[in-house]
């Protein structure tokens, strides 16, 4: 999709050179010198305007984006469904989807210390997220070599690859599914003992359990399945930094930036936040990783297991009640029809939840997939993630209201407007971390805090479509310093 935007912003600027030169004209070709020479801006149509931005607003809301992964029987209407649910909340609270990807690489990254440790025997200190943050920087000239340079040869070892944050990000997402007999039972997740998961699908827990072998599947394998290759990746870097740089350009140069423009500004900003966090994730992965049952709670109690099965000979003895009383049953049931130990949540999700699932974290898993916005609730560093979240917000709305004084509003109405929503969805991402430190002064004070946040929390999307309205219909009107054009961004490759 990207390559043909690309194709058509590239037609848009192609120029031809007459083949004759017009009567009492010069050369075109030093005619074309000469012009250069007189003017450093060139000329740009509203047409050029929308492409860019919508070509830009597209990348980072659609193209970047990483869903997890759906369940094997979804058709294609489905899953565009939900792709489409991601984009609309992208493009009216784009902050919130880099909280989800933050909270998700807190995860991947938890998951992949967690199966090194007990699986591998590896002693890693537990890390908070600052260090996280400190050490994905790092990994970068090391993925940026890995482009250039050969892989050393697998290493063969009874426990699997050593994990590295893609194993993380695909369980998270889920990657793995339970199958018997090359039928899928339900999805593996993995995640603290407070997620109040059950053990049967904890994935660690069934590998240590011997229910299931390690995966032997390795971080190439893992990148092999996602559709997000370098090019597509370097087309969107490439699109947000040109927008980037070109709004710089503009006002360095004094020349006005459209409303489009400062919104388009916005999610380019956030965009690359958002896409190193889930640089490691694999991008739209069609079907999960199925693992072979090898020996269950069920079969390991009624002595179904044959003594010359290959499985393990460690039986698994039930954890808790839930898997007593299944065990029970399974005595005088056979172990086809015991009842699958699992908290499966009903299907259909509901809209208003998903707004508060992306921001304190959706820890629900469905039999064959895990939810739109599932994030493990690992132990994050509470100061640092809330200080953190709202200074994402509050960035992000900054970038709406610091440059409303350098825009040419068609009216004041407009303009005040503009600044009002502006100041909105700057102030609003405040309101949680004030209602988190002044919960405990009493009654009152609750009583006093409720009102405002939730007048907020109903104002905020008001104020994203406001902006998003205005941004349009100040198309109508532009100025005509508006409509010129630094010349020497031309040259870098954009859409």
């Amino acid at each position: 999709m990207l390559i043909v935007v690309l194709l058509l912003a590239l037609s848009q600027t192609l120029e031809s050179v007459p083949l004759s030169p017009p009567a009492g004209s010069p050369d075109p070709f030093f005619a074309l010198d000469h012009r250069e020479t007189e003017s450093h801006f060139g000329q740009r149509t509203v047409n050029d305007i929308v492409l860019s931005c919508f070509a830009t607003i597209f990348a980072c809301t659609w193209s970047a984006i990483h869903p997890n992964i759906p369940a094997p029987t979804d058709c294609w209407w489905t899953r565009f469904k939900r792709q489409v649910t991601i984009m609309i909340y992208a493009l009216l609270a784009p902050e919130l989807i880099t909280i989800w990807a933050l909270r998700q690489r807190m995860g991947a990254k938890w998951i992949m210390e967690k199966y090194n440790r007990e699986i591998l025997g590896e002693s890693t200190p537990r890390s908070d997220m600052r260090q996280t943050m400190l050490e994905h920087i790092q990994d970068i000239p090391r993925a940026l070599k890995r482009l250039f340079h050969d892989s050393p040869p697998p290493t063969a070892s009874l426990e699997g690859p050593r994990w590295t944050v893609a194993h993380g990000f695909l369980v998270l997402m889920g990657g793995f599914m339970l199958s018997e007999n090359g039928q899928p039972i339900y999805t593996l997740i993995q995640g603290p003992p407070w997620d109040k998961m059950p053990a049967s699908q904890q994935m660690i827990d069934n590998i240590k359990n011997k229910t299931i072998y390690a995966p032997r599947i390795t971080e190439e394998d893992i990148q092999d399945r996602s559709k997000g290759d370098a090019i597509s990746k370097t087309l969107v870097i490439l699109q947000t930094t040109w927008f980037i740089v070109q709004c710089i350009a503009r006002w360095s140069q004094h020349l006005p930036v459209t409303e489009l423009e400062v919104v388009t500004l916005a999610f380019a900003l956030l965009n690359g936040v958002t896409y190193t966090l889930w640089w490691d994730k694999p991008q739209n992965v069609g079907r999960p990783v199925l693992l072979e049952r090898q020996i269950s709670v069920l079969d390991s109690v009624s002595g179904d297991v044959p003594a010359t099965a290959t499985a393990p000979n460690d039986a698994v003895q039930p954890t808790n009640e839930a898997e007593n009383a299944a065990a029970e049953a399974a005595q005088t049931e056979k172990p086809e029809a015991a009842p699958i130990l699992l908290h499966v949540p009903p299907r259909k999700e509901s809209q208003v939840n998903l707004l508060w699932k992306i921001i304190g974290g959706d820890q629900e898993v469905f039999e064959d997939r895990v939810s739109i916005f599932y994030t493990p609730d690992v132990d994050m560093d509470d100061i640092t993630f809330s200080v953190l979240v709202p200074v994402v917000g509050t960035l992000f709305g900054a970038v709406h209201l610091i440059p409303s004084w350098f825009l040419d509003f068609a009216s004041r109405q407009e303009m005040w407007l503009w600044r009002a929503s502006a100041i909105i969805i700057t102030a609003i991402p405040s309101l949680p971390v004030v209602t988190l430190f002044l919960w405990d002064f009493g009654s009152f004070m609750q009583c006093f805090l409720v009102t405002p946040a939730a007048v907020g929390y109903v104002l905020y999307p008001v104020a994203r479509i406001i902006l998003l309205t205005l941004a349009l219909t100040s198309l109508r009107s532009l100025s005509s310093s508006a409509l010129e054009s630094i010349e020497w961004t031309t040259f870098i490759p954009h859409l």
